[in-house]
């Protein structure tokens, strides 16, 4: 029990706060800035004159009522996006799809939890439903918050900066999870570098199609794939938005299937007017690449990807390719320090 400011610092010297068992809500780590659009509004509204690949979801409310209608995610706004808007390639369809009304692109079964859901129950529907976008509120007229995997590496980045000391790695034993150590200890013996938490690598050659790459994000179910060169160096990395931003808006109702993160490869075959299917993926890739090393402390990782907003950092050692680290990496070990805290707890 904390009773002045001075047992306070005094608890946060010694590491002593508790900080995994204090998040006890996701009113605490998730975000209450968001964008709104009500149902009158059109795509063009949306994008206007912005970056696509800068605009974040959009919640979509009841232009009467202002209730929560559904989610306008940021994969769905990029995949309607004229790619020929404004050039001489233009077409009737490049300009009607931006006066698509956004109700007709919203995703009404967005994942929603109360307030009082706490953030294991936030970490178990992001990784059993492979969301990247959670909903907060308990009446759909006033909506609290939005839950992404980002509001996870911020958190623990703050753990880090606020607790962590530099001293010499350790590493988890099974016998340590049985012991009197507290989820802090067992956290930072247990999660300390990008190889703690890396997931396996795969990559695509740069000269690839696009095509090869939509299968491989599919069977992967990842959101960024690295490229290599040649010589089986990394050079680059293409990201699933990349894809989206460079496809043809879908010509085809039964290809607007919202619901997937992409069009089904053979189903854009079909449509017979994708060609950018078959050029080489690295004449897409937008996303850059941003490595760190097996032994790059998780601190250092966690600051990467919060501070340059990227989803993915790759894992290498004097040019040998060892695997990524994620957002989504870091939301399983969120949840395996939140499973603790539970059994812990009890």
């Amino acid at each position: 029990m904390v009773r002045s400011v001075v047992d306070l610092f005094q608890q946060l010297a010694r590491n002593e706060f508790g900080f995994f068992a204090r998040l006890q809500s996701v009113c605490e780590l998730m975000s209450t800035t968001f964008s709104t659009v009500t149902s009158d509004h059109s795509l063009g509204d949306v994008v206007a004159r912005r970056d696509p690949m800068q605009i974040g979801p959009q919640i979509v409310l009841d232009a009467s009522k202002q209730d929560v209608i559904g989610l306008l995610k940021h994969s769905t706004i990029l995949r309607c996006i004229p790619r020929y808007l404004n050039t001489l390639k233009e077409g009737d369809r490049d300009r009607a799809i931006l006066a698509t009304n956004v109700c007709d692109l919203v995703t009404r079964r967005s994942p929603v939890l109360p307030t009082t859901a706490t953030p294991l129950d936030a970490l178990e529907v992001m990784l059993r439903q492979s969301v990247d976008c959670i909903l907060v509120y308990d009446d759909p007229a006033s909506v609290k918050g939005i839950i992404t995997p980002m509001n996870f590496a911020c958190i623990m980045l703050l753990y880090y900066r606020v607790y962590h000391q530099l001293q010499p790695l350790q590493r988890l034993r099974l016998v340590d999870l049985d012991s009197d150590l507290s989820l802090d200890e067992i956290f930072c013996r247990g999660a300390q570098t990008s190889r703690d938490v890396m997931s396996s690598p795969f990559a695509l050659h740069s000269r690839e199609p696009v095509a090869a790459a939509i299968q491989l994000l599919h069977d992967q179910r990842a959101s960024h794939v690295p490229l290599t060169d040649d010589n089986g160096q990394l050079c680059g990395v293409v990201s699933q938005n990349d894809i989206l931003l460079a496809l043809q808006p879908p010509g085809r109702p039964h290809l607007a299937d919202f619901s997937v993160p992409l069009p089904a490869v053979t189903d854009l075959l079909a449509s017979g007017h994708e060609p950018t299917l078959s050029e080489p993926v690295s004449s897409v890739a937008r996303s850059r690449l941003v490595s760190v090393t097996p032994t790059t402390r998780l601190t250092e990782t966690l600051a990467l990807l919060t501070e340059t907003g990227r989803d993915i950092v790759v894992v290498q050692e004097q040019a040998q390719f060892l695997g990524v680290v994620s957002l989504i990496d870091i939301v399983r070990v969120f949840r395996t320090l939140m499973r603790l805290q539970t059994i812990k707890g009890n």
